[in-house]
């Protein structure tokens, strides 16, 4: 008797439900304005910097460039889920798949719609960095996570994050002490949890590294309200650490997962090792480890495998490099110590590129379970109750949906 290969597994993923443990879902007003030209620039392939231009023949150079990357390749099976055009885009076919995804979205529900029924989601979780803490007025498809960022990144009204959010945009900050400041921080924190967020977020990663050190009260508050032409960038740092180990503390107290991002942000400062101290530190905080720390996730199986507050978080992953993805859960599976701390979420600001996202996770997970039964480490009889688990189980204990 033959073992159940790929396609019957990939059959059983497209019949499964899916909770996505990351948005960043747009708000209605923009879903309904979307076209194929404000999809590209709302992904993946429109962080490349890649011009789409306006003309056919400059479509056609950009399609060129893009091609074969895996951010466009996945973006554009996800539209061929939804739209007729041939399941290729070209220059000459873009003005009409243009116009059909801006009919489909001129019903406002369509966004809606496509995660409920084409992506199966239960669930996102939404990290809405420019508002932070918001379920984009949807509580029965989003539950809102807490973005720590702009709370570490900015000492003073001046500075912004890297996402150009600050605080005294949000709060009334204006005549607070350094403790009073703090206190905001983690009253906002905490309501939010109260409200029905379910987890902490730190995408710190793109703008300074993840090393995290402990710092005392008193040498952060000389840091606040300084002016910021004479703080050194230790100094920012060890402002940022105060705040981020008092977000650590806080998601222990509250029980609820604290997000990492880590890989490709300031590179040279996004390995996932350079965290470890802050998880040995926090070992009742439970961490999950965003991107597969991709380049580094080999580090990520290491350090979920020696530390059982850390939870692997296969997002974005697949739309990175799918084989490295692939490569990755192999690893995952083996690796870290129960299956049931593996999750998944697309990362996309719309639903066409978050339908893609899952069709990429999707053949990851369809690859790596025919290969395991393949090679007789797993049984048949476990692929259902595995696949649940990857998709939309492990997500659901995890933030406790």
């Amino acid at each position: 008797m033959c073992a159940i290969g790929y396609h019957e597994i990939y059959k059983i993923l497209e019949q499964t439900p899916v909770i996505s443990t990351h948005e960043h879902h747009l708000e209605d007003s923009s879903q309904i304005e979307l076209t194929l030209d404000g999809i590209l620039e709302q992904s993946y392939v429109g962080w490349q910097g890649i011009p789409t231009g306006t003309t056919k023949s400059s479509r056609k150079r950009f399609l060129e460039q893009v091609r074969y990357n895996s951010y466009f390749v996945w973006l554009e099976k996800g539209l061929a889920r939804l739209y007729d055009f041939g399941g290729r885009i070209t220059a000459e076919i873009w003005d009409d798949l243009s116009k059909q995804i801006k009919k489909r979205h001129s019903d406002p529900e369509a966004h809606k719609i496509i995660l409920k029924e084409e992506c199966r989601y239960l669930r996102g979780l939404s990290d809405i960095y420019w508002h932070t803490g918001s379920d984009l007025g949807h509580p029965d498809l989003f539950t809102p996570v807490v973005r720590t960022d702009m709370f570490a990144a900015c000492f003073h009204p001046s500075i912004r994050d890297h996402d150009g959010n600050s605080p005294w945009e949000f709060f009334p900050l204006e005549g607070l002490t350094f403790g009073e400041y703090i206190d905001t921080v983690l009253d906002f924190h905490r309501t939010m949890v109260q409200k029905g967020a379910c987890a902490f977020k730190l995408a710190a990663a793109y703008e300074r590294p993840l090393l995290i050190n402990p710092v005392d009260f008193d040498r952060a508050a000389k840091v606040y309200m300084a002016d910021p032409e004479e703080v050194t960038r230790e100094q920012r740092l060890l402002f940022g650490d105060y705040i981020i180990n008092r977000v650590c503390e806080l998601a222990s107290e509250l029980r609820v997962p604290y997000q990492v991002h880590t890989g490709l942000g300031e590179l040279s400062g996004s390995n996932p090792m350079l965290f470890e101290n802050t998880i040995m530190r926090y070992p009742d905080t439970r961490f999950v480890l965003f991107h597969g720390g991709y380049p580094w996730y080999h580090e990520i199986g290491a350090l979920a495998h020696n530390h059982p507050n850390v939870l692997v978080d296969m997002v974005w992953l697949p739309l990175i490099s799918t084989s490295a993805a692939a490569r990755a859960l192999h690893e995952y599976i083996e690796a870290v110590p129960s299956i049931d701390r593996i999750a998944w979420g697309s990362d996309s600001w719309t639903s066409e590129e978050a339908l893609g996202a899952l069709l990429a996770y999707q053949h990851v997970v369809a690859t790596v379970l025919s290969e395991k039964v393949s090679d007789r480490y797993i049984d048949d009889s476990d692929v259902c109750d595995i696949a649940e688990k990857l998709l939309y189980r492990n997500a659901k204990a995890i933030y406790n949906l």
